[in-house]
């Protein structure tokens, strides 16, 4: 499931600069959650100080389990 489109931010509210394409962030695997986000606020999400714990629905294993399952 995609929160939005990759025509606006989702954590800054907007559009692509220099067209640049909005990258996909997971907010959660599972079920798989997805956002579009400037890769500066993707930053920002995953700041090591200050995450934006909203837009992080999971635990840490859980990406390597999605991704394990997705290549078998």
């Amino acid at each position: 499931m995609y929160l939005n489109t990759n025509t606006k931010c989702i954590v800054c509210f907007k559009e692509p600069e220099d067209n640049y394409n909005l990258i996909k962030h997971h907010v959660s695997y599972f079920p798989e959650t997805i956002a579009y986000v400037h890769f500066k606020c993707h930053q920002k999400i995953h700041d090591p100080d200050h995450p934006l714990d909203v837009w992080i629905q999971y635990e840490p294993e859980d990406s390597k389990k999605f991704y394990r399952e997705k290549n078998e």
